[in-house]
């Protein structure tokens, strides 16, 4: 794992060229992403303790969707192993590691949100389950927390019949709770999100 972490650094930041990440690479990032993720959920119940295999992953994760078409996809494809990894540093007692996770997930939900082709409600719920679990862990700063709130909103307002389920499901979860309880120790930013997402899960 310590000969890999260089690679994952230079990945994280060749991910951002228009070049390398065009949408003929995608089988190339898919192997990329594929081995970090398959890094970081190898350390089991440690990913919450390690510092850079999974902030790293997140990381790379994260400028991924912004990198181009080809890095995009392949995260896409992943997503289901990205909240794998997400959930599984979710509660890291390390800062960076948690803002890597929170960015990670935002990026995650904003692409669900952008996609041409319509995510299951199952795998929005799952970015739910992550906000949840960091919402509980009581470790975040406001910062990555607001952008988990984010990212828990923007799922929320999936097009389509996703969004729809989503809502119900969050409403039977209590969800509304959970976000104005931790928003309220977070300040504004995070009270103004708060009451953007009860507002989404008052017009079901």
């Amino acid at each position: 794992a310590t000969h890999a972490l260089p690679a994952i650094d230079l990945a994280r930041i060749a991910v951002l060229h228009p070049d390398a990440a065009k949408s003929e690479r995608r089988a190339y990032w898919e192997e990329i992403l594929g081995g970090a993720l398959d890094m970081c959920l190898g350390l089991g119940d440690a990913a919450a303790k390690e510092v850079a295999v999974p902030m790293l992953t997140m990381r790379l994760i994260a400028n991924s969707y912004k990198g181009g078409p080809g890095s995009a996809g392949a995260a896409g494809i992943l997503i289901d192993k990205i909240l794998d990894c997400a959930e599984a540093c979710a509660t890291s007692g390390n800062k960076n590691v948690r803002l890597s996770v929170a960015t990670a997930i935002l990026n995650t939900s904003s692409y669900m949100h952008a996609s041409s082709t319509p995510f299951p409600s199952s795998v929005a719920m799952r970015v739910v389950d992550v906000v949840g679990t960091i919402a509980g862990c009581g470790k975040y700063e406001t910062e990555p927390m607001v952008r988990s709130l984010v990212a828990l909103g923007t799922v929320l307002l999936l097009p389509g019949g996703s969004g729809s389920e989503v809502k119900e499901l969050a409403k039977e979860r209590s969800i509304g709770s959970m976000v104005e309880r931790v928003a309220a120790g977070h300040g504004e930013m995070a009270s103004a999100v708060s009451k953007e997402i009860m507002s989404v899960l008052s017009t079901l």
